[in-house]
């Protein structure tokens, strides 16, 4: 009797290892985020948006579907404004409670003829976005369709994630620079 309930609890310890080993690397339950709710941010002023995944902060970005928008999957793309001075950018503002061990998404600049390229970074917080790190090096976005970004990470506990589009100043007033909008699309991430 007691050599059957050994048995039955190494059973019982092997199962749940066996389930947590599936678990980890799995996708968020309601990623990856779409932004398809495109009458919850249609200007480019700082917001806060309830989407399926969460409530995000977009700053100097907004939910389109215009043509040039490229959405990956549904109709709706992030757009986020050229010739920015200062950083702009697009945040979860909740936390994923079992770490992340990879963060995808779609990016490309605007497709629109004029729009050049643009730079930007993709940043986590493990502190409740108290402090910000970069995960990985700058992008720039040259290409008109759109590009998979991949990040393999090793994260654990809570964290969150922002996409920041630097601020590389105005080409009306240096034609040098080049800054134009970014679009953004299926944001992706993974649990630890």
């Amino acid at each position: 009797m007691r050599a059957a309930k050994i048995l039955l609890a190494v059973a019982l310890m092997l199962s749940l290892a066996v389930k947590a080993k599936a678990q980890k690397g799995e996708i968020y339950p309601d990623f990856p985020e779409s932004f398809e709710n495109k009458g919850e941010q249609d200007n480019y002023k700082k917001k806060s948006v309830s989407l399926k995944t969460g409530v995000w902060t977009m700053f100097g970005a907004k939910i389109d579907n215009f043509e040039n928008d490229k959405p990956v999957t549904g109709t709706c793309a992030i757009r986020m404004l050229g010739a920015n001075k200062m950083d702009y950018y697009l945040r979860t503002d909740f936390d994923l409670e079992e770490g992340a061990s990879k963060v995808t998404f779609w990016y490309s600049s605007y497709a629109a003829k004029a729009d050049k390229p643009c730079k930007f970074k993709l940043e986590y917080s493990v502190n409740g976005g108290k402090k910000w790190k970069i995960a990985g090096d700058i992008i720039e976005a040259k290409s008109k369709t759109k590009e998979k970004a991949e990040y393999d990470l090793d994260l654990e506990g809570k964290v969150r994630f922002r996409i920041v589009k630097l601020g590389l100043g105005d080409d009306k007033e240096d034609p040098s620079i080049n800054n134009g909008r970014l679009s953004i699309d299926d944001f992706a991430v993974y649990k630890k």
